[in-house]
């Protein structure tokens, strides 16, 4: 795609337009999330496109059996037998004691129990050891990523895809632990945004710029365009460059498979002290819609994306 230049300003467009018809055959989709439902027809700008730039656990037994001392009871009634056994005294019980066992055992049995992950917290999906909740602890596991390790995968798998939903942000450390464990395993990061979004971090590219993501909230809204078109744009909460090339899988409503998709990115120029602006919407190119509507185009920097295509009969 070129790049759009212009005095004092380097422009660019947001997202790149390469080879993508075959990327949902490799990595999976995550769960189908709830349908976009459709907006008013000025929730995108008519400045952008045409309406012809489309064709189409119990306790442990610590039981405490406390018996009466009756030293004092028999004391008077005591003979010395010779063949009488002595019988040694029982320590008496401290009161209270059997109440602060039985806590303390509540207290183990409670830290054994695993700790329940909420739904809508970030976390891994497919990890199979457990589930795996903080940054560190992910890329820890992905830099040591085995097929044992994931749910669903065999011995002969050299593609491993690690699975996460409700991301809020990527460390640019991803790229260390994406590319570590040397080239017997190609390792993919899918990380879900929400509402049918995702990010994708591929290990056989090159990530070696990747500044991370501070922000991947998004919001989608789909429209009408004309008697049959359907324009779904992709909103990123903040304009970031994240110096490599990466993929955005988008799960567009109302499309079918083989549907031809048109992909439009907004231009940004950016001046020489960085500042960015922000213009009209381009066109980088058309894909095909796969399975369930899912297209991928690989993008450089967050931004929005508008996606046009012709709506499958309800």
């Amino acid at each position: 795609m070129k790049l759009l230049q212009c005095i004092g300003k380097k422009v660019v467009l947001a997202g790149v337009l390469i080879g993508i018809g075959a990327a949902w055959e490799t990595v999976p989709a995550l769960a189908a999330e709830a349908p976009i439902k459709l907006a008013s027809e000025s929730s995108v700008s008519e400045n952008s496109i045409s309406e012809n730039s489309v064709s189409e656990n119990s306790l442990p037994g610590n039981s405490v059996t406390i018996e009466n001392d009756t030293s004092k009871q028999n004391e008077g009634t005591k003979t010395d037998t010779p063949n009488e056994t002595a019988q040694p005294e029982k320590p008496p019980v401290e009161e209270g004691g059997q109440e602060v066992q039985l806590e303390e055992a509540v207290e183990i049995a409670q830290e054994e129990q695993p700790v329940a992950v909420s739904p809508d917290q970030f976390q891994t999906v497919n990890y199979k050891e457990q589930i795996l909740t903080d940054w560190q602890q992910i890329l820890d596991a992905l830099a040591s990523l085995t097929p044992q390790a994931l749910t669903g995968y065999g011995e002969g798998d050299k593609t491993l895809v690690l699975q996460l939903q409700n991301v809020e942000n990527i460390p640019a450390a991803a790229k260390d632990s994406i590319g570590a464990g040397g080239t017997e395993y190609t390792k993919i990061l899918q990380c879900s945004l929400g509402s049918g979004v995702s990010i994708v971090l591929n290990g056989s590219g090159d990530n070696g710029g990747f500044h991370g993501i501070s922000n991947t909230n998004v919001s989608v809204a789909s429209e009408k365009r004309g008697k049959k078109s359907v324009a779904t744009t992709v909103r990123f909460a903040s304009h970031e460059d994240i110096g490599a090339v990466v993929s955005l899988q988008v799960n567009l409503p109302q499309c079918s498979k083989g549907t031809k998709v048109s992909v439009y990115a907004e231009t940004v120029a950016i001046d020489d002290e960085g500042n960015v602006t922000v213009g009209e919407n381009a066109c980088i190119g058309t894909t095909k819609a796969g399975e369930n509507g899912n297209v991928e185009i690989p993008i450089q920097s967050t931004a929005n994306y508008m996606f046009v295509y012709k709506g499958a009969k309800e």
